[in-house]
């Protein structure tokens, strides 16, 4: 397996605060990885360290195929990025910022970038200080694609749009970028965007990964059981594996389950009662609760 990112250990500390703590992942080429976390989590503080803008206190990381604190120039000239806030040079037109950027690449695909100017309706003699938040994300968006990358960073980009305008972004980055196989690292608090696009998810919490995998396994692998037995059951049948917690109301139960879900429901099984039933989670669901519970 081909790797976009690779990350061992990885560590930043700011003061006392341990912004990002021992942080190991491996993005595969070709993927879109969803890296979610609450605000604070240290998300930002990773993409900085992956592009070069911040320099690790600890471990190692790799960026296609370079390191991170050597090779960071060679890293950003294959990499598009897209920030939360758009920071540009508010003095230059669309147009200007434009011809501004090309330059530093090698490969600039003038055509694409027609054709967004013109999807986006995007005025290229406007001044970028004159711009809407939704407009410059737009623009970002544009200056991120069009060299072409091999790596699409995208660090909560999406915030500054409406749900129209965050399904289209969505939408370009799935036919522009992941259709030709390239890779998308989307930081996000907003997980239904996550979850529609998304091949991956690492959640980070307080500066560490508490989970990675397969979105559809985790979707596959999280779910909740409501049972209500006939009768009183012993309390250590909630302490089988898999079984993460449980609330009761007499003989109704609500069980968080992880894992081992097929087990758990034949050991529920044996027991008489009168409803059991899976409850599916969405991300937001899931992600709310492992957060929650890596807090407590």
């Amino acid at each position: 397996m081909n790797l976009a990112i690779e990350f061992e250990n990885l560590s930043k500390n700011f003061g006392e605060k341990k912004a990002v703590d021992n942080l190991s992942l491996q993005v595969p080429e070709g993927s879109i990885f969803g890296f979610l976390g609450p605000n604070g989590a240290g998300k930002t503080t990773t993409v900085k360290m992956m592009l070069g803008l911040l320099r690790p206190d600890g471990g190692r990381g790799r960026v296609l195929n370079r390191d991170i604190g050597r090779e960071s120039e060679a890293i950003r000239s294959k990499v598009g990025y897209v920030a939360e806030v758009q920071e540009m040079y508010r003095y230059m037109t669309v147009q200007e910022i434009i011809s501004f950027c090309k330059p530093f690449y090698p490969h600039w695909n003038d055509l694409l970038v027609k054709k967004y100017l013109d999807f986006f309706q995007l005025p290229a003699r406007e001044k970028i200080k004159s711009l809407s938040k939704g407009m410059k994300t737009q623009l970002a968006l544009i200056l991120g694609m069009a060299p072409e990358p091999e790596l699409l960073v995208l660090d909560e980009p999406t915030s500054g749009l409406d749900t129209i305008n965050r399904q289209e972004f969505l939408r370009i980055i799935l036919e522009e970028i992941a259709v030709q196989g390239k890779t998308v690292f989307l930081s996000s608090h907003l997980l239904h965007d996550v979850e529609r696009v998304a091949d991956q998810v690492a959640i980070l919490n307080q500066g560490k990964l508490i989970d990675i995998r397969p979105i559809d396994n985790l979707k596959t692998s999280v779910k909740k059981i409501r049972v209500v037995f006939q009768k009183d059951v012993p309390e250590e049948l909630f302490s089988q594996p898999g079984i993460q917690s449980y609330t009761r109301e007499e003989n109704a139960y609500l069980l968080s389950v992880e894992d081992n879900l097929q087990e758990i429901l034949n050991s529920l099984k044996k027991y008489p009662y009168f409803v059991l039933d899976i409850i599916n989670q969405n991300l937001e669901e899931i992600f709310i609760e492992k957060v929650r519970r890596d807090q407590e």
